[in-house]
């Protein structure tokens, strides 16, 4: 995206796109954090108003990825029964696992369509037909 487009906000929302993009990836690194240490951190999406280009929030988000798989591919199928960490939510880890999928699909989809009303095609878009159809809610108009 270009970066001149880093303040603009949806009209419901005081949310500019640099904090969207951090949020997306955000989510995902305090649920690891929390399994792997047994405690949610604090979240707090302001930090994603700090980065000056979407390159630098592209490149927090490949860190978050990279270590997602990581721990990923590390869990015991046992492990993911258990409950997580108290204090955030009383999901089990295959539950809050879930939900970062769920709340990552919704945010791509969101931003493939903004990207595509600023006249920009994303590369090598997920189609919704890959997805769990679970986690992908018919957009009519």
């Amino acid at each position: 995206m270009p970066d001149e487009k880093l303040d603009w906000t949806a009209p419901d929302r005081d949310r500019p796109m640099r904090e969207f993009g951090y949020h997306m990836f955000m989510f995902t690194e305090v649920t690891m954090v929390g399994l792997e240490s047994g405690n949610y951190p604090p979240r707090s999406d302001l930090t994603g108003r700090s980065y000056n280009s979407f390159a630098d929030i592209a490149d927090y988000g490949a860190g978050v990825l990279a270590s997602f798989k990581s721990k990923i591919a590390e869990l015991d199928i046992n492990y993911l029964s258990q409950l997580g960490p108290r204090g955030e939510d009383d999901r089990s880890v295959s539950e809050r696992l879930d939900l970062v999928a769920g709340h990552t699909v919704q945010h791509m989809r969101q931003l493939y369509f903004v990207l595509r009303e600023f006249g920009i095609e994303p590369i090598d878009p997920i189609d919704d037909s890959e997805f769990p159809p679970e986690y992908v809610l018919t957009i009519l108009w």
